[in-house]
């Protein structure tokens, strides 16, 4: 597994100059924290050093590799991190979140099973690994298994109540299992965490229309177009749901808007079971 305070077991005997640049090292690989202000450059030069040196531990410079690995994937150089990252498990195949990080870099690059291989082995070695479980619930959604990646995000949100992201996935997947009260239920609590997310508030006005309650559904998907004035997704929503509310020549309108942004928002929106 990877290690952490660790690395300063023994420095204080060392050279007070080698001390310095083994610290140094290991403060620049770790310090890709903020991908808004963090310089990933930095990071990865720091990973490598430790790498490359005799001065770091068999332990530490596989941390290294794994954290160079994960930099690598969060800026985008997807291959880089697949080679880092499966040597770092050919060394320690018990590191879960290696796991989870090669799994998310083999999606972004198309290669989806193995990815969910990755994901289903980093749950092995460690159950409550919520990554992995956000992961593998977003594999099973696209799978069309809502039913499996509701039980993933089940777990998810006992791990972290005040995760928005699982909350409101959760409530993604229940929709799309007709679930429209259960769904609310997790746009709401997700909402009270992230009150300004346009799309949680335009899946809960989906809901309130699939139930037919058509005011409060216009309520959402009018103050969604106001964070995002130019989706086409509740726009159309919102048409359907002033026709159903009596203001037919409203309903046009959005319609017919919604159409000149996205053609296909007729047949999108009955994708969702929305009519």
């Amino acid at each position: 597994m990877r290690i952490g305070a660790l690395f300063l077991v023994g420095m204080t005997l060392a050279a007070p100059a080698l001390a310095q640049s083994t610290s140094d090292a290991w403060d620049r690989c770790h310090s890709y924290t903020d991908p808004e202000s963090a310089n990933p450059d930095r990071a990865i030069a720091g990973c490598t050093a430790i790498v490359e040196s005799t001065q770091f531990t068999r332990e530490q410079r596989l941390d290294a590799l794994a954290t160079r690995g994960t930099v690598f994937r969060k800026t985008g150089r997807f291959d880089l991190a697949i080679v880092d990252l499966t040597e770092a498990l050919r060394a320690d195949p018990g590191d879960d979140r290696s796991y989870v990080e090669r799994g998310m870099a083999l999606k972004a690059t198309q290669q989806r099973d193995a990815a969910m291989a990755d994901f289903d082995e980093a749950l092995r070695i460690n159950p409550d690994n919520a990554d992995a479980l956000r992961q593998r619930a977003v594999e099973f959604r696209a799978q069309g298994r809502f039913d499996l990646a509701v039980r993933d995000l089940d777990r998810a949100v006992a791990d972290d109540p005040r995760d928005p992201w699982a909350v409101s996935e959760r409530g993604l997947d229940r929709f799309s299992l007709h679930q429209y009260v259960e769904a609310i239920t997790d746009f709401n609590r997700a909402l009270d965490l992230t009150p300004s997310s346009a799309w949680t508030i335009a899946y809960r006005g989906a809901a309130q229309y699939q139930l037919g309650h058509y005011d409060a559904a216009l309520v959402d998907l009018n103050r969604a177009l106001e964070l995002d004035a130019f989706d086409p997704w509740p726009m159309y929503i919102r048409g359907l749901a002033k026709r159903k509310a009596g203001d037919q020549q409203g309903g046009d309108a959005d319609v017919k808007a919604a159409l000149a942004i996205w053609p296909d928002a007729a047949a999108g929106v009955e994708k969702d079971g929305i009519r």
